[in-house]
């Protein structure tokens, strides 16, 4: 299983503010509604505000590489990109959650009981 999370940083002079934000917004929020490869989602606006920090986040669990492959090809995930390309940049990684490099913890433990639930 693959953790996918993606940091967004608004280009200037975007901002939640911003009627473009809150649609791109929208659009990232109506994935899993679309994506059938999804089989988990998080997404939501930072709350700090520090120099380093990013203004939205989304984290996505995939089954595998093939199906975050067809999600990232996926037209309603194009339609999302074409949104949040005109008014931020962002950073993606995607994370095995279940490796020797990964450590899952506390809260987030529950993610140790996902892999080979499917």
């Amino acid at each position: 299983m693959l953790m996918h999370i993606v940091l967004f940083t608004f280009k200037k002079p975007w901002s939640w503010e911003s009627e473009e934000a809150i649609d791109a917004e929208k659009a990232t929020h109506a994935h899993p509604d679309h994506i059938a490869e999804i089989k988990g989602w998080t997404c939501g606006r930072n709350t700090t505000k520090r120099d380093i920090a990013a203004d939205f986040v989304v984290v996505g669990l995939f089954e595998n590489r093939e199906e975050l492959n067809a999600y990232i090809i996926h037209p309603n995930h194009q339609l999302g990109v074409m949104k949040w390309k005109a008014i931020a940049d962002w950073k993606v990684v995607d994370v095995e959650v279940s490796s020797e490099t990964t450590l899952n913890s506390g809260l987030l433990s529950v993610l140790n009981n996902l892999v080979g639930a499917y």
